[in-house]
């Protein structure tokens, strides 16, 4: 099962990010989560929306973000990024300013953040690009139709309200099998959210998921100053079966 650890771009500067994303693939970690800090981060938690609003507050322009991913990339040959960008971030950028920008870092996968403008998944779709779906443990029939006509990897919800999860596929395995009957073989399942312990990580592996996001608990252990390497090589461990 593949890693993908949350880079949090530009916080709290982006030469520290980088850090950060150098020490990620030092230690396991197979993606990042390259993540564009949006202005208004509405389906991110408080806690990474704090780290988005500071990130923005030190560094505003896009480009300058575009560039550090950049300079990332040849600095970690070979590195494979997950951008993380919200529909409305795609178009303050513009559309083929972010195309052309992944073209050059010769990387296609979106996680595409919002339904609110279906034409932005349209638009990069038609360039090639590959944009995300998002399944939650309820297992909605309409999450199911996007996930099937979708090109791109599916983020399936890991953990949450469990009165919300759904009957007919009440374990996170049969959600990953529901879905991956629904999609085919070819697209990845990836599982996020929740992912706070190490026995949620080990569920995740079990379940027959392809990748496993970390995000806060790899975080939260930067933030009180603990030893981020040895907890990312236990997670490895997991990882590997």
């Amino acid at each position: 099962m593949k890693l993908i650890a949350y880079l949090s771009n530009g916080y709290p500067t982006l030469e520290e990010s980088n850090a950060r994303g150098k020490f990620f693939v030092e230690h396991g970690v197979d993606i990042l989560e390259a993540d564009f800090p949006g202005h208004d981060p509405y389906l991110d938690s408080e806690y990474l929306q704090r780290r988005i609003f500071a990130a923005l507050k030190n560094e505003s322009n896009y480009d300058v973000y575009m560039d550090a991913l950049i300079k990332l990339q040849e600095e970690v040959p070979g590195v494979e990024y997950l951008v993380n960008i919200y529909e409305y971030t795609v178009r303050e950028i513009g559309v083929d300013k972010f195309v052309n920008f992944m073209r050059k870092i010769k990387q296609n996968q979106v996680l595409l953040i919002g339904i609110t403008d279906p034409a932005v998944r349209q638009e990069l779709e038609a360039h090639g690009l590959y944009a995300s779906s998002y399944v939650t443990r309820s297992m909605l029939p309409q999450e199911l139709e996007l996930a099937k006509a979708a090109n791109g990897f599916v983020y399936m919800q890991g953990f949450g309200d469990e009165s919300e999860y759904s009957k007919e596929y009440p374990t996170l395995k049969d959600c990953v099998t529901k879905v991956k009957e629904v999609i085919g073989t070819e697209r990845p399942v990836y599982v996020g959210v929740g992912l706070h312990t190490f026995e949620r990580i080990r569920e995740v592996q079990q379940s027959g998921a392809d990748g496993a996001f970390l995000g806060s608990i790899i975080l939260r252990k930067e933030d009180a100053g603990e030893d981020m390497g040895e907890y990312l090589s236990k997670i490895r461990e997991i990882a590997n079966g």
